[in-house]
């Protein structure tokens, strides 16, 4: 029964040598780093096992017995004695006091784990020798890098197994533009009534006049302009600058006659204002005016983030509209967000830009959204 101090490059080297000279019933005293070396003080002597008592229960999980503890609000203080201060304020006061203190580090303790947590998801661990091109195994952790969801990518993987990098990315590029793609983009050229709404700042009213444009040119028919819009804002202004320059009859919302069914050609409705305004503009419409038949658009600015977009459905999700990428050339839509209307069910109907307006809208059907994914996501 001895104690002995064992010397090796490193930390595993070390224990490996205790293991072999004391086996598994040893238990180490001390461990330091000595000029370079790794010095671990070790020993089997009966006396000094029995003080270090070991915990033959079964294992469990550190984060799930962690985390359970951190969600424990009644957590009991042992020692009294220790939280007393040597102050003169009454001590049933010090007693909260330290206890709001204690709550609040605790909390801030909480915040930083579930901080922690949040980096760590998605992540790999890994080496370059498990990253080969030629492993539909490599395909997962490169769609990760490129921005895809897990949740995604899990419900795809059927699409890159068995298939090289290359193959494996291409054709998760193709099933994911299957799921974003809107499926009945032809409604736009069927419906009388398209309702253009989404938030302050997508470009509803230049996507109006671009839709405009585009259906006019394709149906030859007249297209009219219904300006949806509370007192407070000025986008008559910049619909009226279209109007003029498209040449396209411009009608208030209030003076609209929705119970008329002889007004020619195709009405396009820009609610302008914020989301919340128009939901309620297109419930009005909706309670008042049952058999009114209108198609939806939702407008999403290029650059909106996941979390915006998310938040966006969740009150739009009710209507089901078709889906607009605008501004895509100021900005683009990556892979994260492209994941988080896949996610939400959302179809993407077309994309469109800023600068030009005549032949400036592209209808987003699976080769156009897998021509863009290829573009922008293949190189990572």
């Amino acid at each position: 029964m001895t104690t002995q101090l064992f010397k090796a490059k490193d930390v595993k080297s070390a224990i490996s040598k205790v293991t072999e000279e004391f086996g598994n019933d040893a238990i180490i005293l001390s461990t330091k780093k000595n000029n370079g070396l790794v010095e671990i003080e070790a020993s089997n002597d009966n006396n000094i096992l029995t003080s270090f008592p070991r915990n033959n229960q079964e294992n469990k999980a550190f984060s799930k017995i962690f985390l359970k503890k951190l969600e424990n609000k009644d957590l009991k203080i042992a020692n009294k004695k220790e939280i007393r201060t040597q102050s003169k304020i009454d001590s049933k006061t010090t007693k909260y006091s330290y206890k709001n203190e204690f709550y609040e580090e605790f909390n801030n303790l909480k915040k930083e784990i579930k901080d922690i947590k949040k980096q760590l998801y998605g992540m790999f661990l890994t080496n370059e020798s498990s990253l080969c091109d030629s492993l539909s195994a490599s395909t997962p952790v490169k769609l990760a890098q490129s921005g895809f969801s897990n949740t995604i990518i899990n419900e795809l993987n059927y699409t890159f197994q068995g298939k090289n990098l290359e193959e494996g990315k291409i054709s998760f590029f193709r099933e994911m533009s299957k799921k974003l793609a809107s499926l009945d983009f032809q409604r736009l050229f069927n419906s009388k009534n398209i309702f253009i709404f989404g938030n302050s700042g997508s470009g509803k009213s230049t996507l109006s006049a671009k839709l405009a444009s585009y259906i006019s040119d394709e149906k030859k028919c007249n297209v009219n302009f219904i300006e949806v819009s509370n007192a407070s804002t000025n986008n008559s202004e910049v619909l009226r600058a279209y109007s003029r320059v498209l040449g396209f009859k411009l009608i208030n919302f209030n003076n609209f006659q929705f119970s008329k069914t002889q007004n020619e050609g195709i009405n396009i409705f820009d609610f302008s204002g914020d989301l919340n305004f128009s939901l309620s503009k297109i419930d009005h419409i909706k309670n008042n005016y049952k058999d009114f038949d209108f198609c939806s658009i939702l407008s999403i600015q290029s650059g909106s983030n996941a979390t915006m977009i998310n938040n966006i459905w969740k009150q739009v999700s009710g209507i089901k509209p078709m889906v607009a990428i605008t501004k895509l050339d100021e900005c683009w839509t990556g892979a994260e967000e492209l994941s988080t209307l896949a996610f939400n069910k959302a179809r993407i109907g077309l994309f469109t830009g800023t600068k030009v307006i005549i032949d400036s809208i592209l209808p987003a059907s699976e080769n156009s959204l897998t021509k863009y994914m290829k573009e922008n996501f293949q190189g990572v």
